[in-house]
């Protein structure tokens, strides 16, 4: 019988497999194997599998006949699209946030915009760290947008489009210039929404969303042939 236990344990080991397949621990085109998986999480295979299938729901895997699951690969038209749509979303979600901000919720923005604004003088064990620490910070700016507009199949829709694993790519390609200009659209944004003007909240985040789209495109082309086609 399937308890409330077992449902939280699946749940715990989808959360793992998705940090892991965000954060390129299986780089795009790596074959996932149940077994390797299973043993690299510690679990049985039947919670992998449950993992897996949530995971090509969301876009970070595919899954073929005969050839079992594959960590998702991204072309430069996949990036355009998606980039595109979620300008579109999100731009939607801060114009709708401007006219219904708490705040508590201000006040949450502002402590992500500020931990992002003094990370770049903070001293971090590992790139690593460092990484984990920019998208866990701009992850609370951008969801509390998503979560005051108050429209449930607008944070589906960005659930999906946002959470693959180019956002810790893009942080990882980050210089100190590029992160101080992502700073200043933050700060634009979270302006605009004190005022209550979503007119200009969706347009700064439109800007704000390509750019990161640009910067993930230029290390693209940084990349050599082989990692940014994702072969092993």
């Amino acid at each position: 019988m399937y308890t409330t236990s077992d449902s939280s344990s699946a749940d715990q080991v989808y959360q793992s497999l998705r940090r892991l397949l965000i954060e390129g621990f299986y780089p795009p085109g790596t074959r996932l194997v149940e077994e390797r998986l299973a043993q690299d999480l510690g679990v049985s295979r039947t919670p992998v599998r449950q993992a897996l299938v949530r995971a090509a729901a969301e876009g970070l895997v595919q899954i073929f006949p005969n050839r079992g699951a594959v960590a998702r690969s991204f072309t430069v038209d996949d990036l355009l699209e998606m980039y595109d749509l979620r300008a579109l979303l999100e731009g939607h979600a801060a114009y709708l946030a401007a006219q219904r901000i708490s705040p508590a919720q201000l006040a949450r923005m502002e402590a992500a915009a500020t931990a992002l604004e003094e990370s770049l003088t903070r001293t971090f064990e590992c790139r690593e760290d460092e990484v984990h620490f920019l998208v866990e910070q701009n992850a609370i700016f951008h969801q509390t947008i998503a979560e005051t507009a108050g429209n449930q199949r607008l944070i589906a829709m960005l659930n999906q489009i946002v959470a693959v694993p180019l956002q810790f790519r893009s942080f990882y390609w980050y210089r100190s210039e590029e992160r101080r200009i992502s700073n200043f659209f933050h700060r634009s944004i979270l302006n605009a929404l004190m005022l209550g003007d979503g007119d200009r909240a969706r347009a700064m985040m439109r800007e704000h969303i390509f750019y990161g789209r640009d910067v993930l495109l230029q290390s693209r082309r940084a990349e050599p042939e082989s990692a940014a086609s994702g072969e092993e």
